[in-house]
């Protein structure tokens, strides 16, 4: 079976991938790192390469000035708007422009993780085959490195952007759990859901895909262990007790 995105990954991260967001920003050019130090302006520019849209001038203030201290001018935004402009000239030639609903990204060539990450899971919904949608899944989730702009302000991990990227990625998880399980590869999957599982304490249905991915493994006593540990969570912390989707999960461990 020949899977052209997978094959193509080591050809990516080596040439093609410019800008990374889901983890810490992450800047990669051919040829080596080109550091980008200042934190507001990594922060701005974290912002810009979550979505593809304009980001409104009140927007970008909000991100740059969490304390509001600039209430009286836009200066400061201007200056460090113009200092990443000219930060993204030299460094590939990619614009930042002002169009009529606010400030773009323009990149000159290569793309964002996150766009690779979202196609790749396109790809994965088209697939029939099972064990084809686990090798894209696997793929795809192999790009995250951490919450989405996890060293980006508060203000930019709140944007809706990011808060869509990391919903894409719990549903990518519970896919890879159950395409996995139908190919025989949880194995291969089973490193990709376990950050996530245990990045989600009180997720009842990411623990009970985690839990049934460690019993495909023959790990059945982890598998009742995860569930324990999620029923006392869940008890302990918020007061509930375990819902639908562990009690199936139990039962399925148990009777296997």
């Amino acid at each position: 079976m020949t899977l052209r995105e997978p094959a193509m990954m080591n050809t990516y991260a080596q040439a093609d991938l410019r800008f990374g967001v889901l983890g810490p920003l992450a800047l990669w050019y051919p040829g080596g790192h080109r550091g980008l130090t200042a934190p507001k302006l990594r922060g701005l520019l974290t912002l810009l390469l979550l979505d593809g849209q304009p980001v409104p001038p009140a927007r970008v203030r909000a991100v740059l000035d969490e304390d509001e201290r600039w209430r009286d001018s836009a200066g400061p935004m201007h200056v460090a708007i113009h200092r990443l402009r000219r930060w993204l000239d030299r460094h590939g030639g990619h614009r930042l422009e002002l169009e009529p609903g606010g400030y773009r990204l323009i990149l000159a060539g290569g793309e964002v993780d996150a766009a690779r990450f979202g196609r790749l899971v396109e790809s994965a919904a088209g697939a029939a085959d099972a064990a084809e949608r686990t090798e894209l899944l696997v793929a795809a989730l192999a790009l995250w490195r951490g919450p989405v702009g996890m060293d980006a302000p508060a203000a930019v991990r709140r944007q809706y952007a990011a808060r869509r990227l990391e919903r894409l990625r719990r549903q990518a998880t519970l896919d890879l759990a159950a395409a996995a399980r139908e190919a025989r590869l949880s194995g291969r999957a089973l490193p990709l859901i376990e950050p996530v599982a245990t990045e989600s304490p009180y997720d009842e249905q990411v623990r009970a895909a985690f839990a049934l991915s460690l019993a495909a493994c023959g790990l059945k006593a982890e598998a009742l262990d995860v569930i324990e540990q999620t029923r006392h969570t869940l008890a302990a912390e918020l007061g509930l007790d375990a819902g639908p989707h562990l009690c199936d999960a139990q039962l399925r461990i148990l009777r296997a």
